[in-house]
């Protein structure tokens, strides 16, 4: 935190925000006490526990974006062994960071940093008291929604604190605060931790004690380790800002001129919203772009007036020198086409290689308006009067199209509080997409979004019910394994017999029909009766109108997002569509528990029938889905998907895939009723946690550089093979649900990456058809994996769901390793793929491209 103003010169509402929370915390620390004081049994422990509060307060980690301390994983700890008082106690005594009061901050700072921290850990520890504390899941939730509360309160007590000290905005601040996800993701995850150590002292036996200090220890060393990695990315930082004052001190004209155009880059490529990596490699390429100076001559690096044309020749050589010497080091390898082409123009006057457009890097694009700007606005000896900074920027904008890409020039002018140009021809910038902005940027496919998200609500409801309405009929998971080869039959043989009617017909009018439709068999489903006999025909039809639904709504996201999004938007569809999916399966277990079988199945039918109507209303809003090609048959999509070269290898990864994680299904039911005496209520639960995995696979998606790629789809099946071969080797109900938990976060992975290769291999007349294909083949590849997996299951009532487990666990692992070796390499964003193709066919003509 920078330095804090004193108390008097805060203002008055600052002043009594302070007071404040430390008033509130120090009586609800007493409060507590005098309520509910600590049993002297605890007392030891919670010594215990403070000691190694205070040793880790003493040992912060410095970002860039702030400070964190490995503290937080024992407060954490504390507040569930001892929530309320003796958490608040421990955060009020034991946080001495080093920091004396009075000289390195204000004493206001001092004291109201361990109210807060008392006030932040109070709180959630008596919130996560009450969450069930007989269930066998309690521990992880607890801690979870624990490390939620109490970061986001940290963020936003900080936030408004600092806003106070600084006079600045609160959401200023609190923007800044959170922008740094490193250190926001690192808090989280590091947090989560105090449950384990929690784990090891509450115990009771002397064993957690001796074995809680090598878990801290273990903190330790990842501080240690991520310290020292910070100190190297600050060493590097200023090793560059050294190495480009010495380039600026050889040129006397320049002085910082390499300073400047590296922060400017920096700027310009955060507000083209790229990555952080792409900044600091913009920041990096800013204070090396001039590096080839260092073989010019002095008498022309330092000529006063203007260069002769030999002048000009020997001074063009400085960007092929300066790569040349990056190129030597691989850590800054990526950074060497950016000084090398950063003197090349958009119209393909400039040099060294006079390369043209698109296929000019993108940082170099970047670095050229940079270098440009500041060489105008800068002091040259040689100029008898200086451009201002708007005039410089004016000065750049009338040559954007001609030596600049527009879209630079764009963020220049903005910078500078001047509107973008007006300009239709212009490239697409690689930004990075957020989930905002592909909302931001569609409004049609936001209402897709919510619609698939309610749809999902209902889905698993009436997955739990009628699953659990055939195995109380049956007793059988083959019976389980009927309703689910049911499902995949109707999908065949409508996808495959009809796969053509998504692009046929009109898709909004025909989704809305067919939502409607569902809904009201659900709806005659929960009225009229559940033996098997009249579930498994339903489960058929409801599959067979799924087939067509769920490949049109597929089909239809490329046409509601612009180009570039379409994988960001299928990976936001994956993410409702499971936490939806998550919520859906804990109300299904809530309401089974609270009422008996037979109508707790009326109500899960009933509410998945609202959700399909609401779904249908909120999708007649969207204007267009897309379809409606007449010209198109509604037979033979799967001929012409498979005759797609792009589509066949993906195509053949889903038939695969489907195969080996189907059979999981008949598998994860079976399992549930052995590890439980509650084997329905431990079924929906486990689908929580097979939910919220995939969430997680799904945020985790949304942030990889390239989605729709065959190594994206093996990385995702080989995690979760990996992690479904291990649950063969410890069968306990809680080591399953975590292993299951981060196997799930492959599924997403692959799932996603899959279906937005096939969708951008497509073209819009014939994408409904292509998905359906992806439908039939993955369904059929089920029927055949759920046959597999309950036949597996049922050969040894004992360990059959094991050995399922653990078949399908290798096969998913040799099935990702082959992705991955076959997959292509993923384009650097501030290359490009116009740059990077180019040079890959230089590089075929030539030994050595330039």
């Amino acid at each position: 935190m920078p330095a804090l103003a004193p108390f008097r010169a805060l203002s008055r509402l600052g002043q009594l925000y302070v007071v404040g929370v430390i008033a509130c915390s120090s009586l609800l620390v007493l409060v507590l006490w005098a309520i509910n004081p600590i049993s002297g049994a605890k007392v030891a422990t919670l010594v215990y526990l403070a000691i190694g509060t205070q040793i880790a307060a003493l040992l912060p980690i410095r970002w860039r974006d702030g400070v964190q301390t490995v503290a937080d994983p024992l407060l954490l700890a504390t507040g569930l062994y001892a929530p309320g008082a003796g958490v608040g106690t421990v955060a009020w005594l034991a946080l001495f960071d080093g920091r004396l009061p009075g000289r390195m901050l204000p004493w206001w700072a001092f004291i109201f940093n361990r109210a807060m921290h008392a006030f932040v850990h109070v709180v959630p520890s008596l919130i996560v008291v009450m969450v069930a504390p007989d269930a066998w899941w309690n521990l992880p939730v607890r801690t979870a929604l624990y490390v939620v509360i109490s970061v986001s309160l940290n963020y936003l007590m900080v936030a408004r604190a600092v806003s106070f000290a600084n006079k600045t905005s609160f959401w200023t601040t609190l923007s800044q605060n959170v922008a740094g996800i490193s250190t926001l993701t690192s808090t989280a995850v590091l947090n989560f931790s105090g449950g384990i150590l929690y784990l090891l002292v509450s115990s009771g036996m002397p064993v957690g004690y001796l074995m809680a200090p090598a878990l801290f220890g273990f903190l330790l060393a990842v501080r240690g380790n991520v310290a020292d990695a910070q100190q190297q990315r600050e060493l590097k930082d200023q090793t560059l800002e050294l190495a480009a004052q010495a380039l600026d001190a050889r040129d006397r004209y320049t002085e910082s001129h390499s300073i400047r155009v590296a922060e400017l880059s920096g700027r310009l490529g955060d507000h083209l919203e790229l990555g952080d990596r792409e900044g600091e490699m913009l920041r990096t390429a800013g204070s090396l772009h001039d590096l080839g100076k260092i073989g010019v001559r002095d008498d022309i690096l330092n000529k006063p007036g203007p260069l002769t044309e030999e002048e000009w020749e020997v001074m063009r050589k400085h960007p092929d020198i300066g790569a040349d010497m990056i190129e030597q080091h691989s850590a800054l390898r990526d950074a060497a086409p950016l000084v090398r082409y950063h003197h090349e123009r958009w119209d393909g006057t400039g040099y060294p290689s006079g390369l043209k457009g698109e296929v000019i890097p993108f940082g170099a694009r970047i670095l050229s308006v940079a270098d440009s700007f500041d060489t105008i606005t800068g002091p040259r000896l040689y100029r008898q009067s200086l451009m201002t900074p708007i005039e410089g920027v004016e000065d750049i904008s009338r040559r954007a199209g001609h030596w600049y890409d527009p879209n630079v020039v764009d963020a220049l002018r903005e910078l500078h509080g001047l509107p973008g140009l007006d300009l239709a021809e212009r490239p697409e910038v690689p930004r990075r997409i957020t989930n905002l902005r592909v909302l931001q940027s569609s409004p049609a496919f936001a209402r897709l979004f919510a619609a698939i998200g309610i749809s999902s609500l209902g889905d698993p409801m009436t997955q739990v019910a009628t699953l659990v309405a055939i195995y109380a009929a049956t007793g059988k998971a083959g019976a389980v394994a009927l309703g689910f080869i049911a499902q995949a039959l109707g999908t065949i043989v409508m996808s495959g017999a009809l796969g053509g009617i998504a692009d046929r017909f009109p898709r909004r009018r025909l989704i809305v029909s067919l939502e409607l439709v569902r809904a009201a068999i659900l709806v005659v489903l929960a009225l009229v009766g559940r033996s098997v006999w009249l579930i498994v025909p339903i489960l058929f039809v409801l599959a067979m109108i799924n087939a067509i639904v769920q490949p049109a709504r597929q089909a239809a996201v490329p046409g509601l997002v612009p180009v570039g999004q379409v994988g960001r938007a299928n990976a936001m569809v994956a993410a409702a569509g499971t936490l939806a999916g998550a919520v859906g399966f804990g109300l299904a277990g809530l309401i089974l528990a609270l009422t008996i079988q037979s109508s707790g199945t009326t109500v899960l039918f009933l509410v998945d029938a609202a959700t399909f109507a609401i779904a249908a209303v909120i999708m007649l809003g969207i204007p267009s889905l897309g379809g409606g090609v007449t010209t198109m048959r509604l037979t033979g999509a799967l001929r012409r998907a498979w005759s797609m070269d792009a589509a066949r290898p993906h195509l053949a990864i889903g038939v695969l895939a489907g195969f080996l994680l189907a059979m999981s299904f008949p598998a994860l039911f079976a399992l549930a009723y052995k590890l439980s005496t509650n084997g329905a209520q431990t079924y929906s639960w486990l689908e929580v946690v097979l939910s919220a995995g995939v969430f997680v696979g799904t945020i985790a998606l949304g942030r990889a550089m390239s989605i729709g790629t065959m190594r994206t789809a093996g990385a995702g099946l080989l995690l979760t093979g990996i992690f479904s071969l291990a649950m063969t080797f410890n069968p306990s109900l809680l080591s399953v649900a975590a292993l299951l938990f981060v196997a799930s976060i492959g599924n997403p992975i692959y799932t996603v990456a899959n279906q937005t290769a096939l969708v951008e291999a497509a073209d819009a007349s014939n994408r409904g058809s292509v998905m359906a294909t992806r439908f039939t083949f993955v369904q059929t590849a089920s029927i055949a994996g759920i046959a597999v997996g309950g036949f597996i299951t049922q050969i040894d009532p004992t360990n059959g769901p094991l050995i399922t487990y653990g078949v399908l666990g290798v096969g998913l692992i040799l099935l990702g390793l082959f992705a991955l070796a076959a997959g292509r390499g993923l384009s650097n964003p501030l290359h490009g793929s116009a740059y990077e193709e180019a040079t890959m066919r230089a590089a075929a003509a030539h030994p050595r491209v330039k």
